[in-house]
């Protein structure tokens, strides 16, 4: 097992880790161009989203930085909030006729027309 402990420290978690996971992450860190301890807390935040009951997708991340900034003046919280509404829009009109272009059109209009896209 990789993780040995994990204890609550004034306002920090420490997690006590194998050295061979903590030098994978660091791989991982310099691939994405970030540090040690960015991508711990992008890891601790996704944890701390996903709840019982769901799952994880993923993105690019250029995608991901787009939508953050599309997303800022909105009643949306979250990109992943974004995704289930517009998910569950095209999964709505799939289900209720045969989904052509021109109804994925008026999807894009009508996210349009709330502000949700530019």
């Amino acid at each position: 097992m990789y993780v040995h402990y994990m204890y609550k420290m004034e306002d920090r978690t420490t997690i006590q880790i194998s050295e061979k996971l903590r030098r994978e992450l660091r791989v991982l860190a310099s691939k994405r161009d970030c540090s040690y301890q960015q991508l711990i807390e992008e890891m601790v935040s996704v944890f701390k989203e996903l709840e019982p009951g769901r799952s994880i997708v993923t993105i690019p991340k250029r995608l991901a930085d787009k939508l953050r900034v599309m997303l800022k003046d909105t009643e949306f919280q979250s990109i992943s909030e974004w995704l289930t509404f517009v998910v569950r829009l095209l999964l709505y009109e799939e289900f209720s006729g045969d989904i052509k272009t021109k109804d994925l059109k008026r999807v894009k209009q009508k996210l349009m027309a709330l502000g949700y896209l530019k």
